[in-house]
């Protein structure tokens, strides 16, 4: 789920469904009268546009220096932390074939109507250039007077089909992430999927809640697993594989769904461990790992740390469906021996 470079994040001319993505200058955003009650979406198409814009510009110029500190501007949250760690990566390999492409045209915005801060709004991009899936991008203003910045993003799984969403004129109501309105609160259902990622469908406790796609991050992590058992002389030499994955109370973005759900999107960090006997030396199993563990050398044990973004759509509470996964992006971010 990581694959190319940015090609810009350009804004396109022609969008589809709703407006152009994120907010423009924040000192122009709409704003009540004293005494008037505001309602109604707080980002207009041509904002969007400038604040599309400007995240390309500064994706795109990090991109070519492969400099993380470029990013700041217009990157923050854990898009930031995923965006350094693929660019680090990158440098070291004098390759950037694992930074993520996120199209530069958008099919639809969700905006938000919340009249404090922060504020988020959500764009569901075109597919890339070699038709891999559409990413789903979360854009970010932490105050009044600062920039949007894009603070998540994910790919689409395959197959998947998105929530509807109110019309961009009439926006779309923010989501916490203790309510109590959905199936599973925006916070415990990704905690309830970080424990479905760790344990596997068939040992938590909480996949009867869940319809698991073909795809998703629960098969990615799966066959992480199941591609180290296959390594030559893994059960021989009793080496362990373990896992663990735990979702981020204070990174959760939710926005309101036609059907009174919710889309849902956070982060869930993972660890993973291979620990052969005390003699044996475990390879890096992957190029990122590589780049990541750098010159160290090679010793009985690999810990990998992943920072994975994710969205769900959750359902109405009382609702006959499932939480659904809709996307991920699985990035391994730092290793040790």
């Amino acid at each position: 789920m990581n694959r190319r470079t940015t090609r810009g994040l350009a804004v396109a001319s022609a969008l589809v469904v709703s407006t152009t993505l994120l907010a423009g200058c924040a000192d122009e955003l709409p704003q009540p009268q004293a005494g008037e009650a505001f309602s109604g979406p707080v980002l207009t198409e041509e904002q969007d546009t400038q604040v599309f814009t400007a995240v390309a510009d500064t994706v795109a110029k990090a991109d070519k220096a492969l400099k993380s500190d470029a990013l700041k501007p217009r990157v923050n949250g854990p898009a930031y932390e995923v965006r350094k760690s693929q660019l680090a990566v990158a440098k070291k390999r004098d390759n950037a074939e694992f930074v993520t492409d996120i199209p530069s045209e958008s099919q639809q915005m969700i905006i938000p109507t919340t009249e404090g801060w922060p504020r988020t709004s959500f764009s569901i991009t075109s597919s890339t250039e070699d038709l891999e899936t559409p990413r789903l991008v979360a854009f970010e203003q932490a105050s009044a007077r600062s920039d949007y910045k894009m603070w998540a993003w994910v790919q689409l799984i395959p197959g998947q089909s998105m929530p509807y969403f109110a019309d961009s004129a009439v926006g779309s109501d923010a989501v916490a992430g203790d309510d109590d309105s959905l199936a599973a609160s925006p916070v415990d259902a990704l905690a309830q999927y970080a424990d479905i990622v760790t344990l596997g469908a068939k040992k938590s406790s909480f996949a009867k809640g869940f319809e698991l796609p073909d795809g998703d991050l629960v098969s990615a992590v799966a066959a992480d697993a199941a591609a180290w058992k296959e390594v030559e002389g893994f059960e021989e030499s009793g080496t362990k594989y373990t896992q663990k994955y735990k979702a981020r109370k204070d990174e959760v973005r939710a926005v309101r769904t036609a059907d009174g759900g919710a889309l849902v999107m956070g982060v869930l960090d993972g660890r993973t461990t291979v620990e052969a006997e005390e003699d044996a030396k475990v390879p890096a199993l992957s190029e990122t790992q590589k780049a990541l563990l750098g010159d160290a050398e090679q010793t009985n044990v690999l810990n990998t740390r992943y920072t994975d973004m994710v969205a769900l759509y959750v359902p109405a509470k009382g609702s006959d469906e499932k939480i659904r996964p809709l996307g991920y992006s699985h990035v391994a971010t730092a290793a040790s021996n």
